[in-house]
């Protein structure tokens, strides 16, 4: 059995020579392993060929989101001069919020598609909606409504999200909805 190399030590090595515990502290301030967090990201933003920094978006992703700005800010304002500048879960005035939900998805065209690009609070539309789980979901006094302005606008989201109840009902039998929907 090889034994660590630091001094005094008797325990069997692990790596490079050293126990468990040693290798560990050579990880640590102080020992020659250790990396502060700035270099750590510093490390990750240079690029391993080139030694340069990383550009956090693409060229083609920064030219989408300077056309998503636009069409949000032109949909923003027409709404506002419509007087239909409500949240699309709540219904509720916007005020000052600015926040978008993509009802088909950020993908493709669907991306800046004016028709599938909907005002919502951060509230409803984060936490409420994408981050509850169904039977949340149904507990919610908005979420009828919802449901009655997404047939309105796309027949076939309205049904993935009532699909979405029912994958959730034969997964969880506690969960009531009413099945007037189907």
């Amino acid at each position: 059995m090889k034994v660590c190399k630091e001094e005094n030590c008797k325990n069997s090595q692990f790596g490079g020579g050293y126990c468990k515990y040693h290798q560990y502290r050579r990880m640590m301030r102080g020992g020659d392993k250790y990396v502060s967090k700035a270099q750590q990201r510093a490390f990750k933003t240079l690029s391993p060929q080139k030694h340069t920094k990383v550009p956090k978006q693409s060229k083609k992703r920064l030219k989408e989101d300077k056309t998503y700005k636009q069409v949000k800010d032109e949909l923003r304002e027409e709404l506002i001069a419509e007087g239909k500048w409500n949240c699309f879960f709540c219904d509720k005035p916007m005020k000052g919020e600015r926040g978008f939900h993509h009802t088909k998805g950020r993908d493709g065209t669907n991306f800046t598609d004016r028709k599938y690009l909907k005002p919502a609070h951060n509230q409803c539309h984060v936490w409420d909606y994408h981050q509850a789980e169904v039977e949340e979901l149904l507990k919610q006094p908005w979420y009828p409504g919802f449901l009655e302005r997404l047939k309105g606008l796309d027949e076939s989201l309205w049904r993935k999200e009532l699909k979405k109840q029912e994958k959730s009902v034969k997964m969880n039998p506690r969960i009531e909805f009413d099945e007037e929907l189907f």
